[in-house]
């Protein structure tokens, strides 16, 4: 067991695992109700806090792990978790690399990496056991630049992001998660040195949902971290909804929960005391219960026009282009294996026509170009389509907007932007062996598959990790963006004899990818792309 005793927390009482200390479920936040405001915690009470286990996660699905292995294609053990909770699941889990003594050294000053889940803002936890930072944590004492790992919740689905003009008029406020997570920052900085981290050294990192949370810090005016990286998702992923779509998603979870009679008054109450697995479990499918442009922790409209200028637009404005020391994005070369797309099937390379055609009717021309780049017709056979549209969705969902935000940065020598690749393809049986996809990049990153892994995709991860380790101590990986070349650094596949590689010209060929997204993007204006994928995978 390990035993830290914080100068304003008291003693916590971890756990030793592979070289680190692991402190977990610690609460960061309290809750009055399921849809309040966070309010920090600063005080565990006397006597000594049992950090040895998860604490709850925020309410989702409990079996949603499952999923998560499925894309992934391989699993792991899981841990005990606690059964979710409406109150008590903002808790976060800190790993702490132990000196050569086996103790901690409280007074290191080690810069840290706060991990943000993804699952569409629907489902995830930090517990999941991917995520453990221990053997990432282990590496950077093995290289001389140790880190702190830390894994957080914030509440998801119905707590996290349902609001309407009712809720917010009874001081409801919108995107309950982002808060949370905001807060998370609030009690990292404020006790992390009592683990011997630095408060002026945080890294925000996150993936698929979490990405585009970590990425949506950046509009912040307070600076939350001194450093980003998104992979596997950033804002352009999907935009935030309107009020008006979020007051329609509401409308029709109330009708769900058989609250369309009451009062405003009865129906937040109600909301407020519906037994915990009904939030999940009676919302129909489809309802956007997602980010909404608030003009608090989402201010504006991204796209692509305002993300890859250099210049404020007020429409959108990116106070992290002045105050974070660098940002990092990374995608993969197949990052949309999560889309459920198999409902369109028979036929779906017709109703992929159909509604390319629709979208685009103003311009025909674009619309031939993109179906003819991407070899996809009405009789296309139903598998061939299917992966044709997923490899458009990457390209255009994750591929440009990286680019996008590589060419709006402003590649100052305070604020650097670094740019990567993730190509090295999944090892496991499943409908995506061989191909770079969504989560995979993760499952590299953090170290917990490499018992599973190959000579070469253990040589793919170990590199991947150490290039993070080195831009959370502030060291350049690999060169930074610059005079307009989207310079980047190229991880697998192992099979071609590839681990890692720095590509100066950023070349689409040569980093793994095809430039057509790029000419449809030239010959119709990226977010008219962009919207292509979205009206379908929308069913427009």
């Amino acid at each position: 067991m390990a035993t830290l005793k914080h100068g304003e927390l008291g003693e916590l009482k971890g756990n030793v695992i592979d070289g680190t200390a692991q402190f977990l479920g610690l609460k960061y936040a309290s809750l009055e109700n399921r849809f309040a405001q966070p309010q920090l915690v600063t005080n565990y009470g006397a006597g000594p806090v049992d950090a040895s286990k998860y604490g709850p996660p925020p309410v989702s699905p409990p079996e949603a792990i499952q999923r998560e292995f499925g894309f992934i294609q391989h699993s792991l053990p899981t841990p005990d978790v606690p059964l979710h909770s409406d109150i008590e699941g903002l808790n976060l889990n800190i790993t702490v690399p132990l000196g050569g003594n086996g103790s901690i050294e409280s007074g290191a000053k080690l810069p840290v990496y706060v991990f943000i889940h993804g699952g569409g803002f629907a489902v995830g936890s930090s517990w999941y056991p991917h995520y453990n930072p221990a053997p990432l944590v282990k590496i950077s004492t093995e290289i001389g630049k140790p880190v702190i790992g830390i894994t957080i919740n914030y509440r998801l689905g119905v707590t996290g992001f349902l609001t309407s003009e009712e809720l917010r008029t009874a001081g409801y406020k919108a995107n309950n998660g982002f808060h949370d997570q905001r807060m998370a920052l609030k009690w990292i900085k404020k006790f992390i040195n009592g683990f011997g981290g630095d408060p002026d050294e945080i890294t925000v990192c996150g993936e698929s949902a979490g990405g585009l949370s970590a990425s949506m810090l950046l509009i912040s005016e307070e600076p939350l971290m001194k450093r980003c990286l998104s992979t596997g998702g950033a804002v352009l992923l999907f935009k935030p909804i309107p009020l008006v779509v979020a007051e329609t998603a509401y409308q029709s979870v109330i009708q769900a929960f058989g609250l369309a009679d009451k009062s405003p008054e009865e129906r937040i109450k109600s909301l407020m005391t519906l037994p915990i697995d009904e939030l999940w479990q009676k919302v129909p499918m489809g309802v956007p219960l997602l980010p909404v442009t608030d003009g608090e922790t989402v201010i504006g409209d991204p796209n692509f026009v305002n993300v890859a200028s250099q210049d404020d637009d007020p429409t959108f404005l990116i106070p992290g282009r002045k105050w974070c020391a660098a940002f990092m994005i990374g995608e993969s070369k197949l990052d949309v294996t999560y889309m459920g797309l198999d409902a369109r099937n028979p036929g779906i390379g017709a109703k992929f026509v159909e509604s390319v055609n629709k979208t685009l009717s103003p311009n025909p021309d674009a619309a031939s170009a993109l179906l003819s780049s991407y070899n996809i017709s009405a009789t296309t056979d139903d598998d061939e389509a299917m992966l044709s549209i997923l490899r458009f969705a990457s390209e255009i969902s994750f591929y440009a907007p990286a680019l996008a935000f590589a060419k709006g940065w402003s590649q100052a020598k305070d604020s650097k932007f670094f740019l990567y690749h993730f190509n090295e393809g999944n090892p496991w049986e499943g409908r995506f062996k061989g191909e770079a996809g969504h989560i995979l990049d993760v499952a590299f990153l953090f170290q917990n598959y490499n018992e599973f892994l190959n000579d070469g995709q253990k040589a793919v991860a170990r590199a991947y990790g150490e290039d993070f380790i080195k831009f959370v101590n502030g060291i350049d990986p690999w060169p930074p963006v610059e005079g307009g070349k989207p310079g980047a650094r190229v991880y697998g596949p192992s099979s071609a004899g590839i681990i890692a590689k720095y590509v100066p010209s950023g070349n689409s060929e040569e980093v793994g990818r095809q430039d057509r997204v790029l000419k449809l993007g030239e010959l119709a204006g990226f977010d008219a792309i962009l919207e292509v994928f979205q009206a379908f995978f929308q069913g427009r």
